[in-house]
This record gives structure tokens, C-alpha cells and sequence, in this order.
């Protein structure tokens, strides 16, 4: 038996793997994802399915905006916590919620869920709105990144009501100026359900918004995209909006997550979840165009040129 052969075989195999860690660990994102859990209730928390599936949502992100809870009871976001917990190791997860927002008798709480390993909260208020623009206003909060291109970002959650979508939106400008001035900082991302699309906003309506005419403002899942689960309507209500260089630099991807399809459910399975799509961002924890070079790539010569003869490379 050749010993020598097979010392090369191992360093060969040794070396692979410790190539192809570096380059998963320099690949890793952070994904950022907001949810219309569809009047998300204590009773609805407690159906088996329904908790299955919305853990498994959760489990993807480390940031989760979530809309539509209208729990009173203060129950249902520790029930979904604890089988989130239970569900994925990469936790502990923990949750930020506002009080209940609204006008009238029915009223919503915008619930941030968060992988804590990876992110802290730093800050958080609910936007003083005086001239009562808006039917649930904002819960800015501001969150540490795992990143030393960008150490903390501004998330701005916004639920528009169907009937003042374009009133709302063009306000929403007023509550991401506020955040920047009292936080210092142009990174600040607008995420939700704006009902931005089909009979709540028109096309034309939709290009005069202030946050389309306003220069600085990325809108990442772009229109077309369909966010809604039903097969009769193809509407991109559900969005994600960038502000900052720095922050549209780690952008990697942007998208709605099918979790029908992913998770193999029918139409009517996927109702009793919502009628939503969670739409998402990944972003990269180092920016694309000024990063340094990744450990990863500083070995990658001479890990070619230990793997050559094995490979069957050229010298």
C-alpha cells in the first residue's frame, strides 16, 4: 500500500473541507423578512398546523416583522416563541411588540421576532403621529447587525389601510425623516404589507409617491412580484424598501417566499396560514464592491496548489 498516497488523499480531503468552510462562513447573510400573519389570534397560535408552519416561516429569518396580530390576550406571541424555540437551535429567539394600534375597536400589534445570537434590539418607539395620519402608526426599532460594514440599521414596519394606502405611504417619508435625524442614520429599511398594488394603488398612483420620486430609496421586491397566496390574484402588495449606501451595498437578494409550494400545501392549507406571502431580504455581512479579501480567498492559491496533483491540474 503506497502510504504516501494515501497521506495525500487525507490532506487532499482535509483540505477541501476547510476551504469550502471558509468560503460558507464568508458567504453567510442575514435575512430580514416581513409577515401578514392574517389576524393572528391566540386560538388560531394553539391549531397544530398552523403553529407547524408559521415556526418554520420564523425558523428562516433572523428578523421576522410580523402584522396583523390582533391578540388581546398577550398569549399568543410566547406560545409561538416557545415552539419556535423548541423547533430551531440557531435561537434563542426572543420578540419585540407594540401595543395594540388602531383607531376603532379592531386594532393590530406589529411583533418583531429575533434570532438574539445574531441581533439585539437598541432602540424602539411608536412614531408620534399628531396629525393622525396613519390607522396603526409605525414601530420604529432599531437593531444590531452582525456586519462592520453596518453595525445597526432602522426597521420602519408599516400595515396601510386598503382605503388611505397613498396617504399613508407618502407619509410614511415624514416617519423614516424622523428616525434618520433621531438615530443619525440614512440606513433604514420601510417593510410590510402596503397594500401597494392592484385596486389599493394604482400604477400611476403608485410611480407619484414620494418614496418613488424621492432620490436614496430602493424598493427591492420589485413590482410584478406576486406576494398573495391565492391563485385569482397576482398583486405585489407585500414590500421591502432600502435607504442608505451603505445598507443597499450588502444587499445580496430580494423575494417572496412561496411557503405553499416550499412546504406542500394546497391553496386552502395555506389560507388557514394567511393570505400573504412573507416577503424578504438577504444581506450580505460585508459590502459587495469595497470588501476586503475573505480569508477564504487569500488561501484559495495555495490550497490549489496543494490539490493540484489530485486534481489533475496543470503545474
Amino acid at each position: 500500500m503506497d502510504s504516501s498516497g494515501g497521506f495525500q488523499k487525507h490532506t487532499c480531503g482535509h483540505a477541501l473541507l476547510l476551504l469550502l468552510l471558509l468560503l460558507a462562513s464568508g458567504a453567510e447573510a442575514f435575512r430580514i423578512c416581513a409577515f401578514n400573519a392574517q389576524r393572528l389570534t391566540l386560538a388560531k397560535v394553539a391549531r397544530g398546523h398552523v403553529m407547524d408552519t408559521l415556526v418554520r416561516i420564523l425558523a428562516r429569518c433572523d428578523i421576522t416583522v410580523l402584522q396583523e396580530v390582533v391578540d388581546s390576550t398577550g398569549s399568543a406571541i410566547p406560545l409561538l416563541l416557545r415552539e419556535l424555540n423548541r423547533f430551531d437551535g440557531s435561537g434563542p429567539y426572543g420578540s419585540l411588540d407594540s401595543d395594540l394600534l388602531g383607531r376603532g375597536t379592531y386594532k393590530e400589534k406589529y411583533v418583531y421576532i429575533y434570532r438574539s445570537q445574531k441581533t439585539e434590539v437598541l432602540d424602539s418607539y411608536v412614531y408620534d403621529d399628531e396629525e393622525d395620519l396613519f390607522v396603526r402608526e409605525p414601530f420604529v426599532s432599531r437593531f444590531s447587525l452582525p456586519s462592520k460594514v453596518l453595525p445597526s440599521l432602522v426597521l420602519v414596519p408599516m400595515h396601510t389601510t386598503p382605503k388611505a394606502v397613498e396617504a399613508e405611504l407618502n407619509a410614511l417619508y415624514a416617519v423614516f425623516l424622523d428616525a434618520s435625524q433621531r438615530w443619525q442614520t440614512e440606513d433604514v429599511i420601510l417593510l410590510g404589507d402596503f397594500n401597494a398594488d392592484c385596486a389599493s394603488l394604482t400604477k400611476k398612483r403608485l410611480d407619484d409617491l414620494v418614496l418613488r420620486t424621492q432620490a436614496g430609496f430602493h424598493w427591492a421586491v420589485a413590482d410584478g412580484v406576486d406576494t398573495t397566496v391565492r391563485a385569482s390574484t397576482h398583486c405585489t402588495y407585500d414590500r421591502i424598501v432600502l435607504h442608505g449606501e451603505r445598507l443597499q451595498g450588502l444587499l445580496r437578494d430580494a423575494a417572496a417566499f412561496d411557503f405553499p409550494q416550499s412546504f406542500g400545501l394546497t391553496e386552502e392549507e395555506a389560507l388557514n396560514i394567511s393570505d400573504h406571502y412573507p416577503v424578504e431580504v438577504e444581506l450580505s455581512r460585508a459590502a459587495h464592491r469595497t470588501q476586503p479579501l475573505s480569508l477564504a480567498t487569500l488561501l484559495l492559491p495555495s490550497l490549489l496548489l496543494l490539490l493540484s496533483p489530485q486534481l489533475g491540474l496543470a503545474a
